[in-house]
């Protein structure tokens, strides 16, 4: 069972509030719309569940998803999350929406966002006889924004994150790229920056720093043996990692080389200078 409505439908409810959508045996109330971008939207949602339904372990109302979840750290207590919906038009996207979800599969660390659960069904596309996707993303929600929300908030007040805040953001980070980086095959990100990173703040602790987006992450090593394969690394890292945290050798590639994990700690230092 995939979700129970069309793009269009699911716009309109989004703007004007409720609407309900299934990913897979769950129901979720859409409540409002928290981000875009490209053909990706992000909205807060509700998790649906029978009001009879006793609480899960933790507190956290339990719903279907309880049931799902392995990790119930990862249940929210009043049973909202965010859901991304992305809009497929082709092949090679509905491709790359596969690889984000199993890449996303594949981590477990408190500092990585986890993916609780996905369904991509098809709809009938404007054009008759052809037909596009729709893929839903479900995630916990953090609702205190990116760090680069919260950067550009601060300066524009003319604050600054403490040299201790700064330095618990960077060692989180830290710790979820060297969960990455330690699998077989490792991983890089390939797109950390301050806006891949989303902060919750609490009460008399430094943040809590969680790298998300996996949409551009891939086996960190590659072998690049002809100025053609050079260009093709330079061409992807084009679109898939954003240029002021793009390491030098995906700017300008030799015809051989040895990449690696060693492309996230240049986007990791640049982050950390953004942020100081």
């Amino acid at each position: 069972m995939g979700c129970s409505f069309s793009g269009l439908n699911a716009l309109y409810g989004a703007v004007n509030g409720g609407g309900d959508v299934w990913i897979n045996d769950n129901r979720f109330r859409i409540v409002r719309q928290l981000g875009e971008g490209g053909f990706a939207y992000v909205f807060l949602v509700k998790e649906v569940v029978n009001a009879s339904s006793p609480a899960s372990g933790g507190g956290a109302i339990a719903g279907g998803l309880s049931k799902k979840v392995k990790d119930k750290s990862h249940l929210s207590g009043d049973g909202t999350y965010a859901m991304k919906k992305v809009l497929i038009q082709n092949n090679e996207q509905l491709e790359l929406v596969r690889e984000e979800i199993h890449v996303s599969s594949l981590f477990n660390h408190p500092n990585l966002l986890p993916l609780l659960d996905h369904a991509i069904i098809a709809v009938k596309a404007a054009q008759e006889g052809s037909w596009n996707h729709e893929a839903y993303l479900l995630f916990p929600v953090h609702l205190d924004g990116t760090l680069l929300d919260n950067s550009t908030a601060m300066k524009a007040k003319k604050e600054f994150f403490s040299t201790t805040d700064v330095l618990h953001i960077f060692q989180q980070l830290c710790a979820g790229l060297k969960h990455m980086h330690n699998l077989d095959p490792s991983y890089a990100h390939n797109d950390v920056k301050p806006g891949n990173v989303l902060l919750t703040h609490k009460q008399g602790q430094s943040p809590l720093a969680i790298l998300m987006d996996f949409g551009s992450a891939r086996p960190a090593k590659r072998q690049i043996r002809s100025r053609s394969e050079a260009l093709q690394l330079q061409e992807w890292a084009s679109e898939h990692c954003s240029a002021p945290f793009r390491a030098p050798e995906l700017w300008d590639c030799p015809s051989h080389a040895d990449i690696d994990e060693r492309t996230d700690i240049w986007s990791l230092g640049c982050t950390l200078y953004a942020v100081m």
